[in-house]
């Protein structure tokens, strides 16, 4: 049963981040500290997971991703509410007629720092819930119920391209220079999250310009999903807007620059330093794995990377055990890199030894050359061991 269960663990981590918001004051930063804590403890601790095990009800997995939208919308709320003058919903009343604890006089003596933390804390939440079961559910091109999941889920965290980039613009262009994902071994990750969201949205654009071309409509039809995601985040701001005001609006918009923040650094990880050299089509290599327990969980799988990009329509419990040898696998997990790339020295302390290693184990010979020149490029000793280049 635990095969199924465990797949609610993100319910915890959603659970924790509203309580904080209810408890008020300092509270409010309980849910960014805990899911940070909880992520670096979780891939140390726990170790690796075992063989993928089959699963005679999928079903049941398909809803426990749907089940995350209205829970995380709960939470949006409870987090909305710590910042209205007023009982939102008579959430206050309600706590202190179940558990007697003063609600509202904690929440008025929130302070501006607090609700940051808040803030924060539900943007992480919407990393690893709303972006992670959209990643899934918008792969499912065939199936509408979840592509109304998958694009509501994307729209409570400003997700406008991903729908058309991700799908039809980086499984496509997977290690090429255009492709919106790449990073290379000299760029850090704050260089990385200031080009990429807009590589993405011009990327996502063309194709949506193209598609529309062949049936005759002008790239502002209605019927563009650049458009149709951006009339969704609009409408999710307007509900924000008249339950919260604007100070709502302004904290709600920092839980979309931390949710992007997080999830680029998740995405950023999954390709660093890897090269794919023209001509030569993608493979498994092209991808960074990741077999920790705690990343396979809250992730949804989305660390067995390589195999997502050979089967992008395979469903994330088929995923199999990334076997040594097979594809490049992180000695750290997900999570823990993510956090890492926030910090470029930290990152490249622990990356560059392993990308060195990838050169060597599965690089095809033109990739190795291209390789020998984006570690000149980088100007990095990690990648230069011959003590002439400058750290960075």
């Amino acid at each position: 049963m635990f095969k199924y269960t465990k797949y609610f663990t993100n319910y915890i981590f959603i659970g924790v981040t509203a309580l904080g918001c209810i408890l008020g004051g300092h509270w409010l930063w309980l849910g960014f500290v805990f899911v940070i804590l909880g992520g670096l403890a979780g891939d140390y601790l726990l170790g690796d997971h075992g063989e993928a095990p089959k699963y005679s009800y999928p079903q049941i997995l398909t809803l426990i991703m749907y089940s995350y939208l209205p829970v995380i919308i709960g939470a949006a709320v409870v987090f909305i509410w710590t910042m209205t003058p007023h009982d939102l919903f008579g959430i206050g009343a309600a706590v202190a007629s179940m558990t007697g604890y003063d609600a509202l006089g904690a929440k008025a003596g929130n302070q501006f720092i607090d609700l940051v933390g808040a803030a924060l804390g539900m943007g992480i939440m919407f990393a690893i819930t709303n972006v992670i079961m959209a990643h899934e559910l918008i792969h499912r091109t065939w199936n509408p119920v979840s592509m109304f999941f998958g694009r509501w889920f994307f729209a409570m965290t400003g997700g406008i391209p991903f729908e058309v980039e991700h799908v039809y613009g980086h499984h496509k262009t997977l290690g090429q220079p255009h492709d919106a994902s790449l990073s290379l071994r000299g760029d850090s990750y704050w260089a990385f999250y200031s080009s990429a969201p807009f590589k993405q949205i011009a990327y996502a654009w063309d194709v949506e310009r193209e598609r529309l071309a062949k049936y005759g409509h002008s790239v502002y039809w209605i019927g563009n999903k650049m458009i149709r995601s951006t009339l969704r985040i609009a409408v999710v701001w307007t509900i924000v807007y008249l339950l919260g005001g604007w100070i709502a609006v302004g904290m709600y918009t920092v839980a979309f620059w931390m949710s992007k923040m997080m999830y680029e650094a998740i995405g950023y990880q999954f390709h660093h330093g890897q090269v794919c050299a023209p001509g030569e089509p993608d493979g498994v290599r092209h991808s960074w794995n990741c077999n920790r327990l705690m990343s396979q969980v809250i992730l949804f799988n989305v660390s067995k990377h390589s195999e997502h990009h050979e089967h992008p329509n395979r469903p994330f419990h088929e995923l199999a055990k990334v076997k040594p040898g097979e594809s490049p696998i992180l000695n750290t997990g997900c999570v823990t890199n993510a956090i890492l790339a926030y910090c470029p020295p930290l990152f490249r302390k622990v990356m560059g030894p392993q990308i060195l290693k990838w050169d060597q184990e599965f690089a095809t010979e033109a990739e190795k050359k291209i390789a020998a020149e984006q570690n000149v490029a980088s100007g990095l000793a990690v990648y230069n061991q011959s003590g002439n280049a400058a750290h960075a």
